[in-house]
Order: structure tokens, then C-alpha cells, then sequence
């Protein structure tokens, strides 16, 4: 008789649950079952089901305030750290803003840095608060904070951005482009380009 898989291994096996891990593991905060399902793009009823499953899966852990569900990751599983890892490299900060820079114009380059980019490279230390997203281009200013108002949304982080022009960035004339580009950086795939 053939044994069903774990019930750990569903975890990757629909957009909206990977936009659940996304936002549990990489946001790292507690939210309600309509955050997460506003945060997916689908109902609350759908979000409940995908919920449970990734309860019973020993993926999230919940508790109820009032008549509120407030769902977490499950920080006792013994596979949480090396499954947040996972996530964050491959449903996290880079895979998002990859996504919500798709389509913006003026956009020539991008990389996350500072602290973020220092624990994805391997940096021991706690998960920093927000998301700090270096921008090579010409975007227009209010489509790029939308774009980067999205991600955060999507990741439970804030997105600050930081503008270099093309120019000024080749230039590396001044102390402020020189520390960017001594601070680890994450390359955003944006129309094939690499932050270097």
C-alpha cells in the first residue's frame, strides 16, 4: 500500500499559497486570514482553506484574537529557518520586485542592498525591517512607488528606493555611488540587466 506524501510538500503548489508563504515567512508578522487573502488577490473563504492546509502541513501556526484569525509562520517547526531561506531566495525580495519592475519604464537596472541583500549573501543577523531597492534608470517617480508600494504589500516590508541616474552611476565619482557599490547587492532581473 503506497503512503501519501508529507503534508509538508504542497507548499509551492498554487500562486496564492506561495503568496501566503511570502508574506508570513518574509514579512515575518502576524495577519489576519483577509490580509493574506487581500495580499493574494483572492477571497477569504479560498485563504482559509489554503490556510489550514499549510496549519495541518506544520507551516503556519495561528491564534484567534476576538472573532480574528491571526496567522504566523510556524518558528517551532524544525524545518522553519532553512524553509524561510528557501522562500526568501526564491518567492522573496528579489523574486517580487523582479515582478512589479516588469513593466516600468526607465528602469535600466535594479539591486536589492544594504541589510537584505547582506542575509540573502549569507549574513548572520536578524531580518531586517524594510527593503532597500537600488534603481539605475529614468522610472517615473510615482510608478516606481507604486511599483515598490505593491512589493511591500506582497512582502509585508517596506520598499525604499534609491534613484541613480545612468550617468551619475557610471561615473563613480562620488563617495555615495562608491559605498553603494561596496555594500552587497542583489541583482532584480530587469530586461536582462545585472547591477555591478
Amino acid at each position: 500500500m503506497q503512503q501519501p506524501p508529507p503534508p509538508i510538500f504542497p507548499v509551492f503548489r498554487s500562486r496564492i499559497m506561495c503568496a501566503v508563504l511570502t508574506r508570513t515567512y518574509v514579512g515575518n508578522g502576524e495577519y489576519s486570514v483577509g490580509d493574506l487573502a487581500t495580499a493574494a488577490g483572492t477571497d477569504s473563504g479560498t485563504m482559509a482553506r489554503e490556510v489550514a492546509r499549510l496549519e495541518q502541513a506544520g507551516v503556519l501556526a495561528s491564534r484567534n484574537v476576538g472573532r480574528t484569525k491571526l496567522v504566523r509562520a510556524n518558528d517551532r517547526a524544525p524545518f522553519h529557518g532553512p524553509l524561510r531561506d528557501l522562500i526568501t531566495i526564491t518567492l522573496g525580495p528579489v523574486q517580487v520586485l523582479a515582478e512589479e519592475l516588469a513593466d516600468l519604464a526607465g528602469v535600466e537596472e535594479a539591486a536589492v542592498f544594504g541589510s537584505w541583500a547582506a542575509r540573502m549573501l549569507g549574513e548572520t543577523g536578524p531580518a531586517p525591517i524594510d527593503i532597500d531597492l537600488l534603481v539605475i534608470g529614468r522610472p517615473d517617480r510615482d510608478d516606481l512607488h507604486e511599483a515598490a508600494a505593491r512589493a511591500g504589500s506582497r512582502l509585508g516590508r517596506e520598499v525604499n528606493t534609491v534613484v541613480i541616474a545612468p550617468l551619475r552611476w557610471e561615473a563613480d565619482e562620488d563617495g555615495f555611488i562608491r559605498e553603494l557599490r561596496a555594500r552587497p547587492q542583489v541583482a532584480v532581473p530587469i530586461h536582462g540587466g545585472d547591477v555591478g
